[in-house]
């Protein structure tokens, strides 16, 4: 039996089990999926002995298991995060799970203006999603002015990023509004029927934020699709396959539905 995990701290409230035995299931693998409760000071301890054949590495490790890696991919590197290893290598499946969390919502985001929310390391991960989506334009709102300027000057390194004023496609990337602090919503508010928000949480599996945008008329994607989306790349990595065909997302989804508020 093959043996995959998510790794962090804390780890309990994690639905990646759920996701990832049920895709195991489906694609009739022999295999299991835990999760580890690792503190910071046992992250290179698990890196060395860990008898796993790949796992998923959440909050707060994402940055701090890369110095015990023999090596990161290129996606890694530029994001400067890892949430999947595979013969200690490091992956970050994160940005697929957003393009394959917009193919599967038939959103076409070349050309779009875009504009995400939050500049922390999820940011970077949809940033690096739209570069490669070839959208026209990327702004950042954020709080904190120093790390929205990190994230636009690493943006800028890779696009010709003319800022437009009124942007198609918003992406929040903080964490305000996940249970259980589902009363919280980031401060951008100005949408309207014309416009995308996209939410990079998934539980619960509409944030307050997101109803919000839904009653002014904008068409809303939650987070669900995404964090499908990244398991599945990340059984990819680990199988060194494409699964794509032989899940049914849709059931997935129905599934891990019903296990959220």
């Amino acid at each position: 039996m093959k043996q995959f995990a998510v790794i962090g701290y804390p780890i309990s409230h994690s639905l990646s089990p759920q996701l990832h035995n049920e895709i195991f299931k489906q694609i009739n693998l022999n295999a299991s999926y835990k999760t580890f409760k690792i503190l910071p000071n046992n992250l290179g301890e698990f890196s060395l002995k860990n008898k796993c054949d790949g796992y998923n590495v959440t909050i707060p490790h994402k940055i701090a298991i890369a110095k015990y890696l023999n090596s990161l991919d290129d996606s890694a590197k530029h994001i400067s995060a890892v949430n999947c290893v595979h013969n200690n290598i490091g992956y970050n499946t994160d940005w697929i799970g957003f393009m394959n969390a917009m193919e599967f919502n038939n959103v076409k985001l070349e050309g779009k203006d875009c504009l995400i929310i939050g500049a922390g390391g999820a940011a970077y991960a949809i940033a690096y999603a739209l570069i490669k989506s070839k959208v026209k334009s990327i702004s950042v709102h954020n709080r904190t002015k120093e790390h929205k300027e990190n994230l636009l000057k690493w943006i800028n390194k890779s696009i010709s990023n003319n800022i437009a004023d009124n942007p198609n496609v918003i992406i929040n990337c903080t964490p305000l509004g996940m249970s259980p602090n589902i009363n919280l919503t980031p401060d951008y508010k100005k949408l309207n029927k014309k416009h995308i928000a996209i939410d990079t949480i998934y539980n619960p599996i509409e944030t307050k934020w997101l109803n919000n945008c839904k009653r002014e008329g904008a068409r809303t994607i939650g987070g669900l699709d995404m964090f499908i989306g990244q398991g599945v790349a990340s059984i990819n990595i680990w199988l060194q396959t494409n699964i794509k065909n032989d899940i049914d997302t849709k059931l997935i989804k129905n599934k891990l539905e019903k296990l959220l508020c």
